[in-house]
């Protein structure tokens, strides 16, 4: 067997317990950095599906949380009489909830009855369940997320308790369960409904969250952005109107942040496991000064020290970056996991190319981490090897 692979198996194998954990050390940081990044990509698919939808979100221009009028939406229809180019406006108003005591905060919708499907075409109803929302007034329609939590199905009866006041609970009839590719967890039901149960308990009415405009083209949606807030410029409710993309990752942003979040958890870890690597090879070099030493006096010049030095760091870093990227590509794909329901992105993918950029990442932790240690074996002249080991 050649000599530089007989020497690099001894030393990874004279310490196995050093060896193990600093493989551990590895495998964790890049088991980090594929599901950030994979819950990233996730955040930047949902987006793309968003944007895909040629809608607009108009919301009250200080802040989402002040609502605007419903007489809104039909100054907005009046921008294009001929239905050519916005086809739809759909009145959202957000009430949350809960059912009863479970734990889990709902993402309920009120909805204008007439203007939902239209605006929301992408939850695909059949006919029968179309037919079904026109003639129920306390239809819903639940996210296919939050029907696979609940157990819910079409035709079930369900009761969910808003999370404003008064906190009245209302009760509903599941007319379909949405099977939006861009949102499983939101519920929607009729506003009408909504507005009875408000009247009745004294509660606010005619007023919404926010309006949808559901466009015809791309050219559509930057046209009406601008003419929208233009129309209720200076009046008591102003507007800010944005297309869904950037609307969504507004709010992702403001309420979460978890891009930017997961990206500096992603590299602190990293920025570890290069110190961890960089500790294990200063003290492998500093305890083999008299196997320098010996390596030297056999023939071993500068440059053939450094590259043992770099190929050892690299099989201890890639061998704990294959184990780090293996872990998460086999739980999602290969396990009940990857089956959970993930807020917003529905089901986390981990992608082989992830892993693989991964793998590179932990080539380069073991690279510069070895750096400073490789040059030092490379440059201790052979007298000083020698003396040290004395």
């Amino acid at each position: 067997m050649d000599l530089r692979i007989t020497y690099l198996y001894r030393n990874l194998s004279r310490n196995p317990m050093r060896t193990a954990l600093t493989s551990a050390a590895i495998a964790l940081p890049i088991v980090i950095y594929v599901l950030s990044f994979s819950v990233i990509q996730g955040f930047d698919d949902f987006l793309d599906r968003a944007a895909k939808q040629l809608r607009l979100c108009v919301t009250q221009k200080t802040s989402i949380v002040n609502p605007l009028p419903t007489g809104h939406r039909r100054k907005i229809e009046f921008l294009d009489e001929s239905k050519t180019r916005i086809l739809s406006v759909c009145g959202l108003r957000w009430v949350g909830g809960k059912v009863g005591d479970k734990p889990q905060l709902l993402s309920t919708m009120a909805a204008d009855p007439d203007t939902f499907l239209g605006t929301f075409s992408d939850y695909k109803l059949s006919e029968s369940e179309r037919a079904n929302w026109f003639r129920e007034r306390r239809a819903i329609v639940v996210g296919s997320g939050t029907a696979n939590q609940f157990g819910w199905k079409v035709g079930d009866r369900v009761s969910i308790k808003p999370s404003l006041p008064p906190y009245k609970e209302m009760d509903f009839i599941v007319v379909a369960v949405g099977s939006s590719e861009n949102d499983p967890v939101t519920n929607f039901f009729r506003a009408d409904y909504y507005e009875d149960v408000m009247k009745e308990i004294g509660g606010p009415t005619d007023k919404v969250s926010f309006f949808f405009v559901k466009c015809a083209t791309k050219e559509d949606l930057t046209h009406f952005t601008a003419e929208i807030d233009e129309l209720f410029a200076r009046t008591p409710d102003e507007t800010k109107t944005q297309d869904e993309k950037t609307f969504m990752n507004s709010f992702i942003t403001q309420q979460f942040n978890l891009p930017r979040n997961l990206t500096i958890l992603a590299f602190t870890t990293i920025f570890v496991a290069v110190m961890a690597a960089a500790n294990t090879m200063s003290m492998n070099i500093r305890d083999r000064m008299g196997e320098i030493a010996t390596l030297r006096s056999l023939g071993f010049g500068r440059l053939g020290l450094f590259a043992l030095v770099q190929t050892e760091s690299l099989l201890l870093c890639v061998g704990g970056g294959v184990i780090g990227a293996a872990i998460p590509y086999i739980a999602f794909n290969f396990t009940p996991l990857g089956r959970m329901n993930v807020p917003l992105i529905q089901t986390l993918i981990v992608e082989g190319s992830m892993c693989a950029q991964a793998l590179l990442i932990a080539a380069g932790v073991a690279i510069f981490a070895a750096m400073v240690p490789a040059i030092s074996a490379a440059r201790t002249p052979l007298v000083t090897a020698l003396r040290n080991m004395e």
